[in-house]
């Protein structure tokens, strides 16, 4: 049991009136004769049951020990002491790396456009790979920083020690924001119900990212709450949170997205219902849009053609599992093949592959020598690829030499869908052969490709990409375009640490003709060198905590 400590009342009164009675309740105050009963009368109890406010019984108590005071009696409060933070057992971070961290936290406060919460997240990440942790003065600011930034807060909690753990629990505000990082630690059914309380009351973002939490850990609690709450939900909140079952989508979700969600009177949920109902194997839905499919193409083995045949109007079956009437996905489509194409999209081209008996390269090549219906073809096999992520036709997609993604919404999609290894792949193809004589002018939509994804690049794809920037910048005629001017610190972000050992060989001087491109490479390397120092900092001072270490021994 904690021990009683003796502390000033006007100490202890004053702080309840800074940090206010919400935040810090009024604690008895003890005194002796009829100043201790004056006081006691003008407690928090005794004053709720006179309907008197908090505010109004600590300024009486203050006026009465003001009088008190000056009458030479003395009143004191005993409470239980605050418990004492545990020593800390991790190394703080160096003077250099800190100074880094407070460089960036006063480019958020210019409104840099350099995303400064990505410089943060590196930041955190090199220090919680270097297992030290920021000094005990700057964690109060750090937690201040980072409360509504969700994805940040296990990093924080690692990286500012035995502090953490004991501010948040002295401060509500900083414990209701970092709740989900304690609750890492908690046992899995108390973290499971604090993750259904969060989606039952919190703001819709705080329920979305509950809801996605507790799908990964509890598929079907996750469905659970989320069928009692959906028909009080707005059509947004319906679209944002059916996103969430995204993962671990199995038969057993099928009832609530056929029966519930697929009978949702705005379209847009419907939509949404039916592009997961779409993705589980066997479903109801997956089955009815294969029958519905098969009905409208054939192939003809003899000529080795698809036979195409559309539909005349969109029923409401149709309109119930999302076929809609007016979208517009390409104002080169008729309405009916535009029809076509959305049905299409919604089964999987491995049914194809295996309907036909032709591989994934063959169906392409067929759809888009199709002449009349090519275009609808093509496009419906684009969004099937980005919809059910099967590799062959990826594959065979991006092999294409017809097909330019960035041509078309559908390309868009399945270029934002790709998995990292295969984007990369297709990026590097975009760079010319300088060993080629008969090289040939790269394409300018290099940049444009990279504007659309957002991801981290692998150490070999930001080498490639960083030797031909070096090498472009020598050139009279360099190939960036407004694309790589406007993007140029966004694509910093975006590369591997280990572009600062290349970024001293981009030459850029006052000399420069085109401004635009100076303030963009200087931009670029701006961003690289500090990610770079911050890496450096943490890798210089474990090496040094490593040597002491080693001499003490």
């Amino acid at each position: 049991m904690a021990t009683q400590v003796k502390k000033s009342p006007f100490y202890e009164l004053t702080e309840t009136a800074i940090l206010g009675t919400d935040r810090k309740p009024l604690n008895r105050i003890i005194a002796s004769g009829d100043l201790g009963q004056t006081i006691a009368d003008l407690s928090l109890k005794e004053g709720l049951e006179q309907s008197q406010s908090p505010e109004r019984v600590l300024l009486d108590q203050l006026t009465t020990l003001s009088i008190a005071r000056k009458a030479g009696s003395h009143a004191h409060i005993f409470e239980n002491t605050i418990a004492v933070c545990p020593d800390e057992k991790k190394q703080k971070v160096s003077e250099r790396s800190l100074a880094l961290l407070v460089q960036i936290l006063a480019l958020e406060t210019r409104g840099s456009e350099l995303r400064p919460s990505k410089m943060i997240a590196d930041w955190l990440i090199f220090c919680a790979e270097a297992n030290q942790r920021v000094p005990d003065e700057f964690v109060p600011r750090l937690l201040g920083l980072g409360k509504n930034l969700g994805d940040l807060h296990l990093l924080i909690e690692q990286c500012c020690g035995e502090h953490f753990a004991w501010l948040i629990a002295l401060n509500q505000e900083w414990n209701t924001a970092y709740k989900k990082s304690t609750q890492e630690q908690s046992a899995e059914a108390d973290r499971r119900q604090a993750l259904v309380n969060i989606f039952e009351t919190a703001l819709q973002k705080e329920r979305y990212s509950a809801l996605c939490q507790l799908r990964a850990i509890a598929p079907q609690e996750a469905l659970a709450a989320l069928s009692s709450a959906f028909e009080k939900e707005s059509f947004d909140s319906k679209i944002l949170f059916l996103k969430a079952l995204n993962s671990a989508l199995s038969l057993s979700d099928e009832p609530f997205l056929e029966e519930v969600a697929l009978t949702d009177r705005r379209k847009e949920v419907r939509t949404q219902a039916a592009a997961l109902l779409c993705l589980i194997t066997e479903s109801r839905f997956q089955q009815r849009m294969i029958a519905r499919a098969e009905q409208y193409l054939s192939y003809n083995s003899n000529n080795k053609q698809f036979v195409v045949s559309l539909p005349d109007k969109i029923d409401d079956s149709m309109s119930r599992d999302g076929i809609i009437e007016n979208l517009s996905l390409d104002s080169r489509l008729g309405q009916k093949a535009t029809w076509l194409c959305q049905i299409l999209s919604l089964v999987p081209t491995s049914h194809w592959q295996k309907r036909f008996k032709l591989s994934a390269v063959e169906i392409l090549k067929t759809a888009t020598s199709s002449s009349e219906w090519s275009l609808a073809l093509t496009l419906a096999l684009i969004n099937s690829a980005a919809k059910f992520g099967e590799v062959e036709i990826q594959k065979a997609i991006l092999e294409c030499s017809e097909i330019h993604l960035t041509d078309s919404q559908s390309g868009l999609l399945l270029l934002k869908a790709l998995p990292h290894t295969l984007l990369e792949n297709l990026i590097l193809q975009k760079l010319p052969s300088w060993s080629q004589k008969s090289e040939q002018a790269p394409r300018l939509d290099l940049w444009y490709y990279l504007e659309q994804v957002d991801f981290n690049w692998s150490e070999n794809f930001t080498r490639e990409i960083m030797k031909f920037i070096i090498k472009e910048c020598r050139e009279k005629v360099p190939v960036f375009g407004h694309t790589f001017y406007s993007n140029a610190s966004i694509f910093a972000l975006r590369m591997h640490i280990s572009a600062g050992e290349l970024i001293e060989q981009i030459a850029i001087n006052s000399e420069m003709t085109d401004v635009y491109r100076r303030n963009a490479l200087e931009r670029m390397s701006e961003t690289v060198k500090l990610r770079y120092e911050i890496f450096q900092s943490f890798k210089s001072s474990n090496e040094t905590s490593t040597i002491s270490k080693g001499n003490k021994q």
